[in-house]
């Protein structure tokens, strides 16, 4: 959650807390999100990774938290240090179904060595950074999603190897068409393991 939202007003009526300072509006959504990041963990994983699962996940992470959890965005955002917006609201949904059709037909990345799971997560990873399919919570619903991804494919996904800020820049970096940080960020955080389900 960003202290930007403060200044704007459509996303404030959004918020069900009815919190209105910024680090106690924060401080909840983090133990929201960390309770039911162990929910989720827990679940019976889908047979189908796409993006009925992603808004899944969305609202069960931020259902307690915005009105709008789950649902696709219908206004533009970009990030407040960014002239280049994230994907135009009306091209979502057709995006996501590229996305998730060409993960369909790699199904899913099982059955890869890591070098060619770290290249796909690498590039499934930035499609769908830039896509930014929800109005907030994006990043956070995103990684899980990808390490559950990677859970059903053999690996472990630990974002504990890497600082929030690194992970930040090389996503933006991506975003702006450079992914050698991403590839190096996931060439660290991927670990192989046996799938758990």
């Amino acid at each position: 959650m960003s202290d930007d939202y403060f200044a704007d007003d459509n996303l404030l009526e959004h918020i069900k807390l009815h919190i209105s300072d910024a680090a106690a509006l924060q401080a909840a959504e983090q133990a929201i999100v960390t309770e039911k990041t162990a929910d989720l963990l827990e679940e019976t994983p889908p047979k189908d990774f796409g993006l009925e699962y992603l808004k899944h996940i969305h609202q069960v992470l931020f259902g307690d938290i915005y009105d709008f959890a789950g649902q696709i965005r219908t206004v533009d955002i970009a990030k407040p240090d960014s002239a280049v917006p994230f994907a135009h609201a009306a091209y979502i949904v057709p995006e996501a179904e590229r996305i998730f059709s060409e993960l369909r037909d790699k199904k899913y990345f099982s059955g890869l060595d890591k070098s060619a799971f770290v290249a796909g997560i690498v590039s499934l990873a930035a499609d769908l950074n830039a896509l930014h399919p929800f109005r907030e919570g994006n990043g956070r619903a995103l990684r899980l999603f990808l390490i559950l991804l990677a859970d059903h494919a053999g690996y472990l996904l630990d974002y504990s190897q890497v600082s929030a800020q690194a992970l930040i820049e090389a996503d933006k970096r991506a975003f702006e068409g450079d992914s050698t940080l991403l590839l190096a960020m996931y060439e660290k955080v991927v670990i192989p393991q046996a799938p758990r389900h």
